[in-house]
């Protein structure tokens, strides 16, 4: 008797659908498994086979073939586990042989207890999909698995309570969707501003990049708040919404970087990958790609201290998402896809040692400077909306009794440029004024003759290029936005041109430097 279970297999970010099969048939004792499976799929008939044993099943004196369908797409994970083991109890009579219109994942442990696995709320967003209007998950992605409306989904914490469920002799923990429930974390256990003390520059700066979702470069000597301003970005950023958080949880998930027990993610995401990072784990890689340090950024904030530090390919890496706000991973089998809309806040020194252009303190030549800052390409330094280059903040801005301005006051005016923003944009492609495209820009930035003027003279003056120029009628129109006025200005213009100096200082267009 062949006996049937539906479960899911996750290429990229997305599940696809995986029927099952068991037959039990005479022949010599054996477990055999086939459909392109990876190697935590062949070691599964080891784990059920314990499984079933410890929950008081033996498996029969026969021949044992399971088979996981379509043959052509590979399977890999841990759960594989449980629907092998109730495939199995199908064909044994144990349970309904057929179960086409349910889903079932989950790992088994040798003592039939079931696991949690990564990937749960993909799975179960699919469900409906793939016909099944339940889902069997473990009791672990319970939380995670309830956030999706449409399908009934219950927790098992052990095979036992499977098949006393299946049988008829018991009944399986759920949990019911929620769709008033809060989408929002408290903000309290967030770094704030008011800790930051002086350096308007980088309090500017974050704001603006914030409002419009401009990626921003921090250029500094060590000590003058650049990772300080980064880690509190996720401060003054608004609140996420239910859509957002679903779509962010599911790439932790499938990634396998949700904890256990935990349900929708309530705040965004902040990754600092360490400048040690390599391509594949930087842009989702390996045969079989899933998502990496960039997808994984999605909503959020993307860190990166001492870039200069990082691979040139890691690096290069960034350039499709900072256009396009996604990855595509091309590999002989196929194409993958990762979201990868995120806020670029990057970081690094003047110099090796820190303190270039100051002599008293900096004693790197020219041709160390030049080295190191060469690490950084034009055509990436062209696609950061806003250059900071700040020093070390005054002994009184340290000593000062008066705390900064906090984070609270600050993601306010986000907050109203953002609405600005969604009145601007709505019924188009874009969201914020830093996804807008050249036609975009067209459209939505336009200038008067006057501020024509400005712009093309310091498109001669600083030898701009054309995306360079584009870049800074972006955050022009952002600058406008939190002043709340329509119309962008010479002195709109002047304080975007002004953070496109510090790349034109440090890099030039030839290849040269300046001392």
């Amino acid at each position: 008797m062949v006996s049937t279970v539906t479960t899911a297999a996750i290429c990229g970010i997305e599940a696809r659908r995986v029927s099952v099969e068991a037959d039990i048939s005479s022949g010599l004792p054996c477990f055999v498994m086939v459909g392109f499976l990876g190697s935590e799929v062949r070691e599964a008939q080891d784990r059920v086979r314990t499984a079933l044993v410890n929950s008081g099943f033996r498996m029969p004196s026969a021949r044992v073939t399971v088979s996981l369908s379509p043959a052509d797409l590979r399977k890999s994970g841990s759960w594989f586990d449980l629907p092998i083991a109730v495939a199995v109890l199908g064909a044994m009579g144990v349970v309904p042989p057929v179960m086409d219109d349910m889903l079932i994942a989950g790992e088994l442990g040798l003592t039939g207890r079931v696991r949690p696995v990564r990937g749960i709320m993909e799975m179960v967003c699919r469900a409906a999909d793939f016909g099944c209007g339940s889902c069997i998950i473990p009791s672990g992605n319970l939380e995670e698995g309830a956030c999706i409306p449409g399908s009934r989904v219950m927790g098992a914490g052990s095979l036992k309570e499977v098949i006393d469920y299946l049988t008829g002799d018991g009944f399986l923990k759920g949990a019911k969707y929620d769709p008033d429930a809060p989408a929002v974390a408290d903000e309290q256990n967030l770094p704030d501003f008011r800790e930051l003390k002086g350096q308007p520059l980088l309090r500017r700066a974050a704001e603006i990049a914030v409002s419009g979702f401009h990626n921003m470069l921090m250029i500094g000597p060590p000590g003058s708040g650049k990772s300080m301003t980064a880690r509190r970005l996720p401060s003054i950023m608004p609140g996420i919404t239910r859509e957002e958080a679903v779509e962010i949880t599911r790439i932790h998930s499938v990634a396998g970087a949700l904890p256990e027990g935990s349900g929708l993610m309530t705040q965004r995401p902040f990754r600092a990958p360490h400048h040690t990072a390599t391509t594949a784990s930087f842009a989702g890689g390996g045969s079989y790609p899933g998502p990496g340090e960039i997808s994984l950024a999605h909503g959020g904030i993307l860190y990166l201290d001492e870039l200069p530090l990082f691979k040139a390919e890691v690096l290069e890496t960034l350039r499709q998402p900072l256009e396009e706000g996604k990855i595509t991973i091309c590999r002989i089998h196929g194409d993958y896809t990762f979201p990868a809309h995120f806020i670029l806040a990057a970081a690094m020194n003047p110099c090796r040692c820190g303190f270039f252009p100051d002599r008293t303190k900096c004693h790197c030549t020219s041709a160390d400077v030049r080295k190191y800052l060469e690490h950084i390409s034009r055509p990436l330094l062209d696609r950061i909306d806003l250059c900071a280059e700040t020093g070390l903040p005054a002994y009184e801005e340290l000593r000062s009794a008066g705390p900064g301005e906090d984070s609270a006051s600050i993601r306010s005016r986000v907050e109203r440029a953002r609405k600005i923003q969604a009145g601007r944009y709505k019924d188009t492609p874009f969201r914020f004024n830093g996804d807008l495209t050249g036609a975009g820009v067209e459209r939505f930035c336009r200038l008067g003759k006057e501020e024509e003027k400005f712009l093309g003279s310091a498109y001669r003056k600083f030898s701009l290029t054309g995306r360079g120029c584009t870049r800074i009628l972006k955050v022009a129109r952002t600058i406008a936005d939190l002043e709340g006025t329509p119309d962008i200005s010479c002195d709109h213009l002047a304080e975007a041109v002004g953070y496109r100096m510090a790349d034109q200082r440090l890099w030039k267009m030839e290849g040269g430097f300046e001392e």
